[in-house]
């Protein structure tokens, strides 16, 4: 689940021959290396993630397109919003990733993979005309998967959350954003929420709540603290402090690795 833009937000995230040949050898595999690796593959590759974490598909699509940008720097890639239904029959907001791949658009979703669009880049250039057709689509595939007995569809989230496995799921959605993350403490009477804090580029800020997602947000505020502030009170929390518990370098900020293509809204 992805939770809206905070509008307030806005305002603020060797000397031989035969050692050149050599090297010029090394070089050429060296740069043909990706797109020999794409040309083998049919289908985009999915990278099932390792572990998962509740309302975590932004989270996931996040991981997903760093990897992806990394290995294939050819293609394009961002997040994009569209709706999901659940196991009890609701819809709900869902991110995943629309990624271009030897010419056409392709989807990646946390649960059901890889799935293509059957729409070419060059006759959709600007990829937020596919998110309907994205959501349709991803449909197709869920219902393909169910049938067979491949994947089920998620469960309604849940109303509440026990405070073992709330700091559970924030510590491992930390130990999967390949960005630098940190997880901050909410207090909120006499209790204390988790939730972690990232920076998907360097013009967004992202906090991440078990029970309701992934807020994004446009802000330039350099006040980590104040800014988690400002989205749990957005998300109804009372809130009396906040602080940070732990930072983890699990990998170096990816400002321009994932675009947004679709905004949250």
């Amino acid at each position: 689940m992805q939770t809206p833009i905070l509008p307030q937000a806005r305002r603020e995230l060797s000397g031989t021959r035969l050692g050149s040949v050599v090297f010029a050898l090394l070089l050429t595999a060296t740069l043909t290396a990706p797109a020999a690796q794409a040309a083998a593959l049919e289908d985009p590759p999915a990278y099932p993630d390792q572990e998962h974490v509740a309302n975590g598909c932004y989270v996931s699509t996040f991981n997903f397109l760093a990897r992806f940008r990394a290995e294939f720097p050819g293609e394009r890639g961002g997040p994009a919003l569209v709706t999901l239904r659940n196991a009890d029959g609701t819809r709900r907001s869902h991110t995943i990733a629309l990624v271009s791949w030897q010419g056409e658009w392709w989807g990646r979703d946390e649960f059901f993979g890889v799935f293509a669009l059957e729409r070419s880049v060059a006759a959709h250039p600007d990829p937020e005309e596919l998110a309907g057709r994205a959501g349709a689509m991803l449909e197709k595939q869920a219902a393909k998967l169910i049938r067979a007995a491949k994947a089920s569809r998620p469960s309604a989230p849940a109303a509440e959350m026990p405070s073992e496995q709330r700091i559970r799921e924030v510590t491992t959605a930390v130990r999967m954003v390949p960005a630098r993350a940190t997880v901050f403490w909410v207090k909120s009477g006499r209790s204390e929420v988790p939730v972690a804090f990232f920076r998907p580029t360097d013009r967004q800020i992202a906090v991440y709540d078990p029970l309701r997602g992934t807020s994004l947000a446009e802000c330039a505020c350099p006040d980590d603290a104040k800014v988690v502030a400002a989205v749990a009170t957005r998300l109804g929390y009372r809130v009396d402090g906040v602080r940070a518990e732990l930072v983890s370098p699990t990998g170096p900020l990816v400002a321009s690795v994932t675009p947004p293509f679709v905004a949250a809204n």
